[in-house]
């Protein structure tokens, strides 16, 4: 699965060590079977030892979460996703699901330099539920995961996150999900 998009080119781009290592520490979960493969998927592109605070090539972090994906499939990407809300910083102002929801294009942009990495927008529709539309370089699984990751973060209980619409493995633009709380 190939999941940047040809009119972004990611050569010049970079990514930030916090997100590469926290994705790299995520794949020491996956089962005996999958963690080699999975460390050989990073540490081939010399992102196994992200610290951060550095920066890393963005095209060989999305190839290395693309090879992954390949063996390990849809429900582990999105568990990768998930991890990325437990290591970036939310501004101080950050006091629930939606805020954090509205938050995370500039928490995303921020982890990313060198060129248009894409992002996120979120519209709250009621009290208790969103529509986020990901526009992203990254598998969708890891996108879901990521949305899915900073709203119960950010929540007091239950969280729900349903794709609506057309997705990027099927051709579209984007990605949208329906996220209640």
């Amino acid at each position: 699965m190939r999941s940047a998009r040809e009119d972004r080119p990611v050569a010049e781009m970079e990514v930030a060590g916090e997100l590469v290592a926290a994705v790299v520490d995520g794949v020491e979960k996956f089962s005996a079977d999958a963690r080699e493969p999975a460390r050989d998927a990073f540490g081939d592109r010399d992102l196994g030892t992200a610290r951060p605070g550095e920066w890393y090539s963005l095209s060989a972090y999305i190839e290395a979460i693309d090879a992954v994906h390949d063996f390990v499939g849809d429900h582990a990407i999105h568990a990768l996703g998930q991890r990325i809300a437990r290591v970036v910083d939310f501004p101080d102002d950050v006091d629930g699901v939606p805020t954090a929801l509205a938050a995370l294009d500039a928490v995303y942009r921020a982890q990313h330099r060198g060129g248009d990495a894409g992002g996120y927008g979120f519209r709250q529709i009621g009290d208790e539920d969103g529509r986020v539309e990901c526009h992203t370089l990254y598998p969708c699984a890891f996108d879901r995961g990521v949305v899915e990751g900073v709203a119960v973060a950010h929540a007091d209980g239950f969280v729900c996150v349903c794709e609506v619409g057309a997705c990027r493995a099927e051709g579209a633009d984007r990605c949208t999900y329906d996220v209640s709380w």
